[in-house]
């Protein structure tokens, strides 16, 4: 079938920033005032927000509203121009794919983005888990621009002429995917999660900050921190202090069966365990550790880290610490950090071309 869609990039691009001057008034918890929606729009934009927890109920308030604030900084005509750079634009006659997670707010914005950017058509299958927020969003460029209407197509009942599909999930449900997509190109990522190295050295506000990599959207997000590398002997009583702020996690009735249920399954087998009341810390040099509780493992020399990182680089999304990505970042992703480091840009124009 063939699409005519008279929408050039530049046009796209101010549309986008638009949106984004909106999701950062939300993002911040501000009134929406924006001469380019209606008003309808920015009380049911408010609306949805507000209400969702009641549908998931991880998806509280305060993470909705990150997740909105966040994404916004993407979308600026600078940032937004800079990103799309020496990338060709299809003009809406190739069709995307996209298969999103529903783990976090709004995780799969930053393809939709790129599908945008890059001039396709999207067809997209939402998780249950998270299939209120991207469509409001989707309302309000439909108001801004009609040709959205054909531009974005979501949950069709099936996945119908797209010429390359990303996907997102369980390492399972990529086992599926990949059958199922095996004549189409695809880009597909499974379980991954992020950790952190430390020191030593860190100062207590260092500290506080990696609390936000653990705890933000109660650790359920592949840029999560669940595993700490520490050096011998290393002593998490200051980690512990410093991580105090984050203790109402178990003011969320899901987060605190989960750190009641690991906690009395751990003391039940009489393994070790550290435990400070709302999250519990397990010596292991695997990588995913089940909700509320974090791995660790201790090295004795740098080279031990980097042998460490080397082995299980194909599990890590990212990496926190003074040598690497600044404490409190990991959920800051900047609109050139590409999930599993594969730029989804460069892959969309390989294998569109």
């Amino acid at each position: 079938m063939l699409y005519f869609c008279c929408m050039e990039r530049a046009e796209l691009v101010r549309n986008l920033v638009a949106l984004g001057e909106i999701m950062a008034q939300v993002g911040q918890g501000k009134s929406i005032h924006s001469r380019h929606f209606s008003q309808q729009i920015a009380e049911q934009l408010e609306e949805t927000v507000r209400t969702e927890v009641a549908k998931n109920g991880w998806f509280n308030e305060s993470n909705v509203r990150c997740a909105f604030f966040e994404a916004s900084a993407w979308l600026t005509e600078v940032k937004l121009t800079r990103f799309i750079e020496g990338q060709p634009f299809y003009k809406f006659r190739k069709g995307l794919g996209l298969i999103l997670a529903g783990n976090v707010p709004l995780v799969g914005f930053h393809d939709f983005l790129c599908g945008l950017m890059m001039g396709c058509r999207l067809k997209i299958k939402m998780s249950s888990d998270d299939n209120r927020l991207l469509p409001i969003l989707v309302k309000a460029l439909r108001e801004l621009n009609r040709d959205f209407e054909n531009i974005v197509d979501l949950n069709p009942l099936k996945l119908t002429e797209y010429d390359a599909i990303i996907g997102t999930g369980t390492n399972t449900a990529l086992l599926h995917f990949r059958s199922f997509f095996k004549e189409v190109p695809h880009l597909l990522r499974g379980n991954r999660t992020s950790i952190a190295v430390l020191t030593g050295n860190e100062s207590d506000q260092d500290l506080e900050d990696l609390g936000k990599d653990i705890f933000l959207y109660f650790g359920r997000g592949c840029r999560n921190v669940t595993h700490l590398v520490v050096p011998k002997d290393y002593s998490m009583e200051g980690f512990f202090r410093s991580i105090l702020p984050f203790e109402d996690v178990l003011q969320n009735k899901k987060y605190g069966n989960n750190y009641e249920y690991h906690r009395a399954i751990f003391l039940l087998s009489q393994q070790s365990l550290l435990d400070n009341g709302f999250i519990l810390l397990k010596e292991s040099s695997e990588l995913h550790p089940p909700l509320a509780m974090l791995y660790f493992h201790t090295y004795t020399d740098r080279s031990e880290v980097d042998t460490y990182l080397k082995n299980h680089e194909d599990q890590i999304q990212c990496i926190i610490g003074k040598d690497y990505s600044p404490f409190g970042s990991a959920q800051k992703p900047n609109l050139n950090d590409f999930a599993d480091n594969r730029n989804t840009l460069n892959w969309l124009t390989r294998v569109l071309n």
